[in-house]
């Protein structure tokens, strides 16, 4: 009798850690077709780089994986192990979900908004370390630190085109397919020059309006890899610094991307709806804080003269530079989101350029 309780004690332990070691291996089969699942997504859709940038910050150990049931392993490595599960199980959550555990922002989105493209575009969509997806830099950050009004482009300035002396600032866009669809058109213009170069012009030309001389390069940076645009544009900012050497301002128009159901910003400016714009400043060059402090000083003399122009608070990308390391002057501003119309961006560039010219005459 005691033999035989004993047998069935042991037959009912060992079923229950069958269960136990079966349950362990389908979630850990679970996790790894979901991760060969989201790489392919990612490779699919050119931001492999988020993924690789989530399980970065997850410290995601991948050899914890790999060597899971190899004899001699397990056991030194058990606390080891169960991270591993834990980071795993998360990762997987963020695949199935969207949800970044790390960031809480993820959630509210995927709860109220949840996109079209389905809950994993949420994690590829919101990089609060590099919102405008700058990617690798490829060439060396500028070290010395330029004097007050002094560009950096690194090699000695070529001679400045004819009349490019009185040139005080400099527009270009990064993202030039970028467009509006809030009166009906598309979001992007592939391979062509959207809307925001639309933006930029007129940026330009109300800077002119308001007595300021100003250049805007056309030059399209998106057509060949959206990811690898900043290789490219970084080219055209650093010929700007070059040819106009007294240009204190240098500006990359962009527009935000929201999923569906986010309400876009306006603000009422002279009577007229006009989009909201938002400041993106990249802390990976040597002199952030002199393009915080230019940011500062326009978004208080807006709010004197149209409150919530500006957005109140700067996006901050401390893995990024977004080419403001060439210049004391270097900004990124958004005119909204995909969601704006281009006659609601055009207005609040207009209105952008009073504040601009205003910022210019008093230094």
């Amino acid at each position: 009798m005691l033999r035989e309780d004993f047998y069935q004690r042991q037959k009912k332990h060992f079923r229950m850690w069958r269960f136990k070691e079966s349950f362990r291996g389908f979630l850990l089969g679970l996790v790894s077709i979901l991760l060969v699942l989201g790489m392919a997504y990612a490779l699919k859709n050119g931001s492999s780089r988020q993924l690789v940038g989530l399980l970065a910050q997850q410290s995601f150990p991948f050899e914890s994986i790999l060597m899971e049931g190899i004899p001699g392993y397990s056991q030194p490595e058990r606390a080891r192990l169960d991270l591993a599960r834990n980071q795993g199980m998360a990762v997987g959550m963020f695949l199935l979900t969207g949800v970044n555990v790390a960031d809480p922002r993820t959630f509210f989105l995927s709860y109220f908004c949840p996109p079209p493209q389905g809950p994993v575009w949420l994690g590829w969509a919101y990089n609060p370390n590099d919102p405008e997806f700058e990617g690798p830099i490829l060439e060396p950050i500028e070290i010395d630190t330029p004097k007050p009004g002094e560009n950096i482009a690194g090699n000695t300035p070529s001679a400045p085109v004819p009349g490019a002396k009185g040139t005080l600032v400099g527009i270009y866009n990064t993202h030039n397919s970028e467009s509006y669809s809030g009166d009906g058109g598309p979001e992007r213009r592939q391979g062509e020059n959207g809307d925001v170069v639309t933006v930029g012009e007129t940026l330009k030309k109300a800077l002119e309006k308001n007595g300021i001389s100003a250049v805007h390069s056309t030059q399209i940076h998106d057509a060949v890899d959206f990811m690898k645009a900043y290789g490219s544009s970084v080219n055209t900012a650093t010929q700007m610094t070059k040819d106009y050497p007294n240009m204190k301002v240098l500006i990359d128009v962009h527009r935000d991307g929201f999923p569906p159901g986010v309400p876009k910003s306006t603000v009422m400016v002279k009577g007229q709806k006009v989009s909201q714009v938002l400041v993106v400043i990249g802390k990976k060059n040597p002199h952030w804080q002199k393009n915080e402090a230019l940011a500062k000083e326009l978004m208080a003399l807006s709010e004197k003269k149209y409150p919530g122009l500006f957005s109140p608070n700067i996006s901050f990308a401390s893995d990024a530079r977004y080419n403001q390391h060439l210049s004391n002057g270097g900004l990124l501003l958004e005119f909204g989101s995909q969601l704006n119309t281009l006659a609601e961006a055009n207005g609040a560039a207009e209105a952008v350029a009073e504040i601009l010219s205003e910022w210019l005459k008093l230094h």
